[in-house]
């Protein structure tokens, strides 16, 4: 129905019963309909991944089964496809990759989601990160998306470069990683550039 497998059930009829149906009429059957819904399903098979379409609310969060997951407000009011694909959950918006999370859902308990079907292509390549820069100060705390990140007083007056991932910042310092800190929110990131003051004369 409408394209997607309703139900399966054994046939009875053989080779010569085709060929009376083929006599009356019955032309040959055109290509397989699309893989069903998986409330319907059952079982999701091994190496498989969920995807439905979602609208995420005026907060940026959406309601999966019993869970809620915060999106984030960039995605507010958008609709958005999501991939739960093992232990992650993947964001698609617009035909691109926009943010991974984890999964509310435990790893092989595929959840009945209405709407929910088997992914049927590829998942979009992720987005470069978002990279700023940020002149240590003499504390050692920079400030990223509205959170502060403690880089070390050793770096006071250095230039490091942060890389503004889904769920963590990393900070790099002359192409070296120096540190990492798990993201807590997802404020959008406002500023780019280094605030270079000039030296007091």
């Amino acid at each position: 129905m409408n394209g997607e497998v309703v139900k399966t059930v054994a046939s009875n009829l053989d080779a010569e019963h085709l060929h009376q149906l083929k006599l009356r009429g019955a032309r040959p059957a055109g290509p397989p309909p699309a893989l069903p819904a998986v409330d319907r399903l059952g079982d999701l098979p091994v190496g498989h991944a969920l995807e439905l379409e979602h609208t995420a609310n005026q907060d940026g969060w959406i309601g999966l089964a019993a869970e809620r997951v915060k999106i984030g407000r960039e995605l507010a009011n958008r609709r958005i496809t999501v991939r739960l694909d093992g232990h992650l959950l993947h964001v698609v918006h617009n035909g691109q990759l926009v943010k991974t999370l984890p999964s509310p859902f435990a790893t092989g308990e595929p959840p009945r989601l209405r709407g929910a079907r088997l992914a049927r292509t590829q998942l979009p390549p992720a987005p470069a990160a978002v990279t700023v820069e940020r002149k240590v100060p003499n504390d050692g705390v920079v400030m990223v998306a509205r959170q502060r990140l403690r880089v070390g007083r050793t770096h006071a007056g250095r230039i490091v470069t942060i890389y503004v991932e889904d769920t963590h910042f990393r900070v790099t310092c002359e192409g070296a990683e120096i540190s990492l800190h798990a993201r807590q929110d997802q404020h959008p990131v406002t500023r780019w550039k280094a605030k270079i003051h000039a030296p007091k004369l």
